[in-house]
Formats: structure tokens, sequence, C-alpha cells
């Protein structure tokens, strides 16, 4: 190998990659700063915090406005139970087409009855029928709070991921730029002599290996977009904001667990149609005795009597329905099931709260500390790197040594976007389910 050539090649490594780290960080500031600038001037793209993505959902969604048009109804069936404790007024008008001979209807063919019928004594049917109600609408009202909760998730999922992949594109596009760097650097090589075909073949493939994983990245960034596009109805293309790890309230995972147990909504949901299943047994058991009532009639017309006054009664009786066979007692035993069942769906959903919950609270307590090594181990990794390059050159590596050496830092590049994305992911989730939905988009964010 020619001195000069030699001499060229050991300042171009030396210089260039002690710098490549800090100017591929600018030329990828740059590149975003001046995407978003452009962007927000043609006014195709707004940078949107998570907070905002949240309220936009939240405010947007179809699922929303459906809960809330179920607690309407739900009012409306209260309000209808409420109703039965009042009289039944009924109108009915007979009108009769008899033959000549008939004894029956020898005089007015027509008749008009005016009724009023009142319970008496149901049993505790009525009442029941209003605690089912009243239940149904703290069911709608939770199931309201439910949903949102969902879709928070779901957005902060969907960010997240975003997130995630955005840090691995421009650690890969690094990764790219550094083997296209290597590239270049052994077809001189080749040229010269200095290297073997072979050490170009597998530059060649870690280099499109390289680009593929970028464009898987890509793609799912591109995929995380658009499910939060489909989240907030929003049809213009998002830049999102960077976002930190949030505040928690609490203070140990006991207290995590209890504070979003207190807190679910979807808890709450169950516990409320535990309380419908309740009193929807009373109401079946309410069926199956006798009802007292009291009903007025008011009577114009007869059909058998010649010129018969208007006449008024007064009724005191006793109904029940037992329905076809004994139907009745089956419905009973249905119900005394649904709750049990109603019971062990709140008992599931607890215990998969929970399971969550300390899961999210074993990861925060160490995630931290976990960034801080891999921050750590990168900067050694991008140290031996340039040192490995140096040996190369020296004769004391191989040029697969090298290859390894670039695909290890991208691979630590990689896991520490997955780390930082998860932290934020991690903390947020923590922070909806103890401190609610509202605490969340009423929160502050750590520095």
């Amino acid at each position: 190998m020619k001195p000069f050539s030699l001499a060229l090649e050991w300042s171009t490594m030396k210089n260039g990659f002690y710098s490549m780290a800090m100017a591929m960080a600018l030329a990828a500031a740059r590149n975003l700063a001046t995407a978003v600038g452009l962007a927000t001037l043609c006014g195709l793209v707004q940078a949107q915090s998570l907070v905002e993505l949240l309220q936009r959902t939240l405010q947007t969604h179809p699922a929303v406005m459906g809960q809330q048009s179920q607690r309407a109804v739900s009012a409306a069936e209260l309000e209808f139970a409420h109703q039965q404790f009042y009289p039944t007024p009924s109108v009915s008008i007979e009108q009769v087409n008899a033959g000549s001979q008939d004894p029956s209807y020898l005089q007015s063919t027509t008749v008009k009855l005016f009724r009023l019928q009142q319970p008496l004594w149901t049993h505790g049917r009525l009442t029941a029928g209003v605690q089912k109600a009243t239940a149904n609408v703290e069911v709608s009202a939770n199931g309201f709070d439910d949903i949102r909760q969902q879709l928070a998730l779901r957005v902060i999922q969907s960010w997240a991921d975003a997130y995630a992949a955005d840090l691995k594109q421009v650690a890969l596009q690094a990764s790219v730029l550094t083997h296209e760097r290597l590239q270049g650097q052994v077809t001189r090589r080749i040229a010269e002599g200095a290297s073997a075909a072979t050490e170009r073949v597998l530059t060649d493939g870690r280099l499109a290996q390289t680009r593929a994983q970028l464009q898987s990245v890509a793609v799912q960034a591109e995929t995380a977009r658009l499910r939060l596009q489909q989240l907030a109805g929003a049809t213009e293309n998002m830049i999102l904001q960077a976002e930190t790890e949030r505040v928690l309230v609490t203070e140990s995972a006991a207290a995590a667990l209890d504070a979003a147990k207190q807190r679910s909504p979807a808890i709450r949901r169950l516990r409320a149609t535990v309380a419908v299943q309740e009193a929807d047994v009373l109401e079946r058991k309410a069926d199956l005795l006798p009802e007292l009532y009291a009903r007025a009639e008011y009577q114009i017309g007869s059909t058998s009597i010649s010129g018969a006054p208007d006449s008024q009664r007064i009724f005191v009786g006793l109904q029940s329905k037992f329905g076809a066979g004994l139907s009745s007692l089956a419905g009973v035993e249905a119900s005394q099931g649904k709750v049990g069942v109603a019971r062990a769906e709140v008992e599931s959903a607890e215990r998969t709260l929970a399971e969550q919950v300390l899961s999210d609270w074993a990861q925060i307590a160490t995630l931290k500390v976990r960034q801080t090594e891999l921050e750590e181990s990168l900067q050694a990794s991008r140290e031996t790197a340039q040192a490995w390059d140096r040996q190369f050159l020296a004769g004391r590596k191989t040029w697969v040594e090298v290859m390894n050496m670039a695909r290890e830092l991208a691979q630590a590049e990689t896991e520490l976007a997955d780390v930082r994305a998860v932290r934020v992911l991690v903390s947020w989730r923590l922070a909806l389910y103890t401190q609610g939905l509202d605490g969340l988009l009423g929160g502050i964010s750590t520095p």
C-alpha cells in the first residue's frame, strides 16, 4: 500500500470518525427542524403534544359519542321505572255488530270504558325496578369513563410506538451513513489491493440489511401515526412532540394498586353490573307473588240494558304472573346465576388491573437505571468502534470485527430508543391508572 494513501486514509478515519456522531446528530436535527418548519408554514403539519392528542380523541371519537347517548338512554329508563308507581290509565271503545236474535247485545252497540289502575302492593317489584334502573345509570356512567380510559391507553400506546420508531429511524439513519462510509473505504482499499473482494461483499450485505431495518422502522412509524390519526379523527400528517416522564403521586406499588382500583372505571362499571343483576333477582322473585291493585272504571253505554245511565265502579283485586309453565322459577335461577357471573368478572378485572399496575411499577423502578447504563454502554461502544477502526488500519483488527462493531453500535442505539419510549409509556400509563384521566390531563411532566 502506498505511504501517502495510508496516511491520507488514517487522517480521514481519525478526524471523520470522532466527529461523525455529532455531525449526524446535527444533520438529523436540521432536517427535522426544516421539515417541521416547512410543514408548519404550509399549514400541512402541526406538532402536537400527547395531551392534545388525548383531548382531541376524547372529544371526537364516535365511541365516546355512543356512550354519551347510552347515558341518556339509562336516564330515561330510570324515569320510566319511577313512573311505574303512578296509576295506569286506559280507554277502550267497543262497537258490536250482533245479529237481531243475539240476546247478549240487544241495546246500545257502542260502549266506552275508562279505567285507572293503581298497584297497591307489589312485594318490592317496583322498588327493585328503580334499583335496577339506578344501577344501570351507574353502569352507563362508568362505561362512559371506561371507554375514555381505553381510548387514552390506545393513544398513549400508539404515541409511544411512533416515538420509539422515530428514535430508531435516527439511529438507523446514522448506521446507514456509517456503513456507506465503510463501503467507500473498503472499495478504495480493494482498488489499491489492500483488501480482499469478500470484504466488499460483507459490507454490501450489512448495508442492505441496515437499509431494510430502516425501511421496516419507517413503516412502523407510519403505522403508529395512522392509528393516531384514526383515534383522533385527524386527516393531516402528524409531527409529534417529545414527552417526558410523568410525575407519580404514589410512593409504593401497594399504594399505586389501591389508587388504581379506586379510580378504575371498568371495576366500578362491573360492580354496578352486579347491583343490576341483584335487583333483577328481587324483581323476578316479586313476580312470583300476587300483586294487590285497585281499579276505578267509568262506563258509558250498555249492550244489555236499554237507557242505562253512565256507571262508576271500583275494584280491588289480586293478580299473578307466573309465566308459561314454571318459567318464572327458571327466570329467578337464571338471574341468580348472572349475579355470580358478574361478581366473577369484578374479581377478574381486579386481577388484570393488579397485574398491569404491578408490572408497570416494577418496570418504572428499573427503566431509569437501565437507560443510564445503556447510555454509558453506548458511549463505550462508540469509543471502542473508533479504537477498532484505528487498530484495523494498523493491522491488529480484521474487517469483520470492524463491521460487527458497527452493527453492535446500531443495536445499542435502537435498544436505547426502546427504553426511552417505554419509560415514557409506562409512566403515562401508571399516571392514568393511579390519577385518573382528569388527573393525567391536568398533571405536569417531570423536568
